[in-house]
């Protein structure tokens, strides 16, 4: 959220940049080569590596982010941005935003104000999609559960009907293939 809070809030005009969030930890961008066909590519990604060690949680987190190399999909500046993005600004912006961001979630968790603001940059909100573990079955993605941030997948029937059945899917165990609308079980 830090990182497309950061483009997002990086100038004046930024605010309309095509970038999204997609579930659990990479950053899209809306393709400039034809912005018609609403084709998203991956512009970046987020690692979060934790432990606990001596009564205390460690987390070393690493951001990548195409922002200037148009290759091999994507840059912020090949979206047209109102002024050419710079390194040092971008990197500024997001940090800024990471903390506001952390200090936010420490005081008040994943709450509904939070979840909001998580959805507003979501890329898949109401996207049917098949689940390949489960025999095929045809579902659309809901949102994502607030304690462990697991994919809501529910259920459709006929003429994509919600059946009332609802998947919890965790990214360790899942690939979201977000292109085929495909979830299927990581090997």
């Amino acid at each position: 959220m830090a990182t497309v809070e950061g483009i997002k809030t990086y100038d004046t005009g930024f605010q309309r940049m095509p970038v999204k969030l997609k579930w659990p930890n990479d950053i899209f961008a809306l393709d400039p080569s034809d912005p018609s066909k609403k084709t998203f590519v991956k512009i970046g990604g987020i690692l979060v590596n934790s432990h606990y060690s001596s009564e205390e949680y460690i987390s070393v987190i690493g951001v990548g982010l195409n922002a200037t190399n148009a290759s091999p999909t994507t840059s912020l500046n090949a979206l047209k941005p109102p002024t050419p993005v710079t390194m040092e600004k971008l990197l500024a912006r997001v940090l800024v935003c990471f903390s506001e961001l952390y200090d936010r979630f420490m005081r008040t968790g994943f709450d509904k104000s939070f979840e909001e603001l998580y959805y507003k940059h979501w890329l898949h909100m109401d996207q049917v999609v098949t689940l390949e573990a489960e025999g095929g079955v045809r579902a659309r993605i809901k949102g994502i559960t607030r304690d462990w941030g697991l994919l809501l997948a529910e259920e459709l029937g006929w003429e994509d009907r919600a059946t009332g059945k609802v998947w919890t899917l965790q990214s360790d165990s899942n690939s979201f293939d977000f292109f085929k609308g495909l979830i299927k079980r990581k090997t």
